[in-house]
């Protein structure tokens, strides 16, 4: 069984910098205090589940920050595991109503949260994140999805579209991506690359900046620094962003970034690198729709 969530944080009001509160949700139906999280629809991505289920239980609209460990422990005799991130409180919340799945949304300083919890997991849970920093920001380098093969294709390589398979990727790709709300998307100039983001950047009221030096064309001029490096640079300077690029260019981007590139990234794979003042402090990675969920890894 797989669930998300998220532990929801807050600046107190009228506190010294960095005190914070934190999110806790009372379930009646195990009279319980615990993270709000819950389990994933039928062909749902985790990314969107968790920011799903924060909504419902807490009426909080997040944008999902840094990764946090797995929970792993057994519920009826059955495997479970709970996949968390933090996520800041949106200040503009309604105040949600009580109902049978949960009666009660409150926010109280750290401290007093963790000894408010019912179960040791979600206090150790929020003891671990709190080690870390709290607001992140992501850099996401994704894979272009599936394209048509190139023994099917006999104009230009930049030209070579995307398939069927790749094209049905796209709105479950949006969906985890718009979870993570990048104010900027980047692609390669090669069609497959560019139709990928582009349906995503439009429905987010984004441009596509296409760029030539994230294209595998880019690759065959020697050059001592590429100038994709530069990008990455410059975006772990700025704000959320997503990056579209090719198998062969995605290790010097995560080179660039100071990551590992762990193997790649299969089509329509993603990574998000969370930063801190340019530093990547926490990575996970996707796979695509069907292929099940990657593992989260913390630097």
């Amino acid at each position: 069984m797989l669930a998300a969530g998220a532990i929801l944080w807050r600046q107190q009001p009228d506190a010294p910098s960095g005190r914070v509160e934190l999110g806790l949700v009372h379930r009646p139906r195990y009279d319980d205090w615990s993270l709000p999280k819950g389990k994933l629809d039928a062909g749902e991505s985790l990314l969107v589940c968790a920011v799903r289920e924060v909504f419902e239980e807490t009426a909080h609209r997040v944008t999902l920050g840094r990764p946090l460990p797995p929970q792993h422990y057994t519920v009826a005799g059955r495997p479970k595991t709970v996949r968390y991130w933090l996520a800041e409180a949106d200040p503009h919340a309604a105040e949600r109503l009580p109902d049978h799945e949960v009666d009660e949304v409150v926010f109280l300083p750290a401290g007093e949260a963790v000894r408010r919890l019912t179960y040791e997991r979600d206090a150790e849970l929020v003891r671990t994140a709190l080690r870390g920093p709290l607001h992140t920001t992501p850099l996401v380098l994704l894979r272009h999805a599936k394209a048509v093969s190139r023994a099917a294709w006999s104009g230009p390589d930049v030209e070579r579209p995307l398939s069927p398979e790749g094209i049905s990727d796209l709105d479950p790709l949006g969906e985890a991506l718009a979870t993570l709300r990048p104010r900027r998307v980047l692609s390669s100039d090669s069609v497959r690359c560019a139709e990928t983001v582009r349906a995503f950047a439009r429905k987010q009221g984004l441009v596509v900046e296409l760029e030539p030096h994230l294209s595998e064309e880019s690759l065959r001029v020697p050059d001592d620094r590429h100038p994709a490096e530069a990008i990455i640079r410059s975006l772990l300077r700025d704000g959320p962003a997503v990056l579209c690029s090719h198998r062969p260019v995605l290790p010097l981007l995560f080179d660039a970034a100071g990551a590992d590139p762990d193997g790649g990234l299969e089509p329509g794979g993603f990574a998000v690198l969370h930063h801190e003042h340019g530093h990547v402090v926490a990575i996970e990675r996707h796979r695509p729709r069907g292929a099940g969920p990657a593992p989260v890894i913390d630097l």
